[in-house]
């Protein structure tokens, strides 16, 4: 193992247990980079950080799955999400050497116009709010099983005539057991916290501690995924609970949890569907949860050219699109 790889593994170790001992000390911003990225994890249920594919979208989410691309690519994602804002990315990925790869990403997220109003109401104008990310990351298989990965992020937001400027860093690893179709992951996400705020006012990014594990069967087409993000969060008040809910380990064990399965029909082409149970239980209308919080995905391979969907139900109300687009450069 060259002395990179032992690194990565050392930085890995001591944010996560730096991140576990404060991931609860203070309010988050940010948060537009919850977002997902990818559609074939959003499909599985939104934090599947295990699939192993030369994917340019899966790395945002996990570092490590960098390691799985093995040739030069340019990627670009857009989002649909509520009217009026627009969601973009674009991701480039190529081999450094045997065992090392590099990337570049950038984010974009636009909410449109804004009626910007003063203290009593009187409008004044609009104000036109956006945040954009823009990030480097570093990869290197270990092993033949084991790869690390490194994003470093630097992340802006300007809303009116205020900007809050921040660097985050995200960690990752990937184990795969090939001749048993098994893959292990675990991921620390938004690790770092802002270095200009609004009017001073500091806070740290919405740090994520996700782990996943998926199982390809060895006799039928099929692939599944289980996945935990938040680990480091198990507090009723890190999450929703009506009045008259009950809230023992069980039901935030729920809250934690998502699943999925590929219907893996070629190398070309697969069909995925999956299932958040946050989602579900939190943003479902009571009494009608409808198909909130199930998502469902397809993806194609057609020479050159990679293409994944997925469609989300968040709400009652509302769905969400996520396209992704590759190219073999």
């Amino acid at each position: 193992m060259k002395i990179y790889g032992k690194i990565l593994l050392c930085c890995f170790a001591a944010t996560i247990a730096a991140s576990t001992l404060h991931a609860q000390t203070q309010e988050s911003s940010f948060e537009f980079l919850r977002l997902p990225v990818s559609a074939h994890s959003s499909s599985l249920g939104g934090h599947a950080i295990s699939l192993a594919e030369s994917d340019p979208a899966l790395y945002l989410q996990n570092p490590a799955l960098l390691s799985e691309v093995d040739r030069r690519l340019l990627g670009l994602n857009a989002m649909t999400w509520f009217s009026g804002t627009t969601i973009a990315g674009a991701q480039f990925c190529d081999m450094f050497e045997e065992r090392a790869r590099y990337a570049f990403n950038a984010r974009y997220v636009d909410y449109g116009k804004i009626p910007e109003t003063t203290a009593d109401g009187t409008r004044t104008g609009t104000f036109h709010p956006k945040d954009m990310a823009v990030g480097a990351t570093f990869s290197y298989m270990l092993n033949d099983r084991l790869s690390a990965g490194l994003t470093g992020n630097f992340i802006c937001s300007r809303y009116g005539s205020l900007t809050s400027v921040a660097i985050g860093v995200d960690l990752g690893l990937l184990y795969t057991i090939p001749d048993q179709g098994i893959t292990l992951a675990i991921a620390a996400t938004n690790l770092g916290g802002q270095i200009k705020a609004f009017e001073n006012t500091f806070q740290k990014l919405p740090f994520d501690l996700t782990a996943s594990a998926s199982f390809r069967l060895s006799h039928a087409p099929f692939r599944f995924t289980v996945s935990m993000d938040n680990l480091t969060r198990w507090s009723r008040s890190d999450y929703y609970f009506a009045d008259d809910q009950k809230s023992g380990f069980g039901e935030i064990l729920k809250r934690h949890l998502s699943a999925g399965v590929d219907l893996l029909l070629s190398e070309r082409f697969y069909i995925a569907a999956g299932l958040n149970m946050r989602n579900r239980i939190e943003l479902a209308g009571e009494g009608n949860k409808g198909l909130t919080g199930i998502t469902i995905g397809t993806g194609l391979r057609i020479g050159r050219v990679m293409f994944d969907l997925s469609y989300g139900k968040y709400q009652v109300s509302e769905s969400s699109l996520i396209c992704n687009f590759a190219f073999n450069l």
